[in-house]
């Protein structure tokens, strides 16, 4: 029971500090630099949204297997909804897997928009740095709240099918 108690905790303490991480790296995304476009910022552009697809896809199967503790068959080891060390350490991962996905979207939109506000420009040659600038906070994020919330999952599966 204690061993469990102690993941709970670690499990809140993570939340906590990628929250704090967050609130306090946050950038203001109104002063940018710009860049010089050309194929190689574009390709870098659009790697980086691939591996936040990737990592959004990774948070999208790794909340899939968390919720398989809730449906899971009697023989089967699964979550008890009454124990509170496993509520807790699931809804804490549960919590940083859905800051993952939300943060992917934010950084889709913004990456979008700073498209399209730089191709509305005729003849610009510019374009603001998404790779090095505010505009890059919520990829970033989205790593963290992922690492975190595959963390705590596999506390939450290693309480569930071990520690009982």
């Amino acid at each position: 029971m204690k061993i469990r108690v102690s993941l709970a905790i670690l499990s809140v303490l993570l939340v906590i500090g990628i929250l704090g991480y967050t609130a306090s790296s946050w950038e203001d995304v109104r002063i940018v630099k710009d860049r010089e476009f050309n194929e190689l910022i574009k390709a870098g552009i659009q790697l980086k949204v691939e591996q936040s697809r990737s990592e959004f896809h990774l948070a999208l199967l790794v909340m899939g297997a968390l919720w398989t503790l809730i449906v899971a068959k009697k023989d089967e080891a699964r979550l008890v909804l009454a124990d509170t060390p496993e509520l807790l350490m699931f809804c804490c991962a549960n919590l940083l897997l859905l800051m993952s996905t939300a943060y992917h979207l934010l950084y889709v939109e913004d990456i979008a928009s700073i498209y399209s506000l730089a191709g509305g420009i005729k003849g610009a040659s510019t374009i603001p740095d998404v790779l090095g600038s505010g505009i890059n906070n919520p990829y970033r994020f989205q790593l963290w709240s992922l690492a975190g919330g595959v963390v705590v999952t596999a506390l939450t599966l290693i309480s569930a099918h071990k520690l009982k």
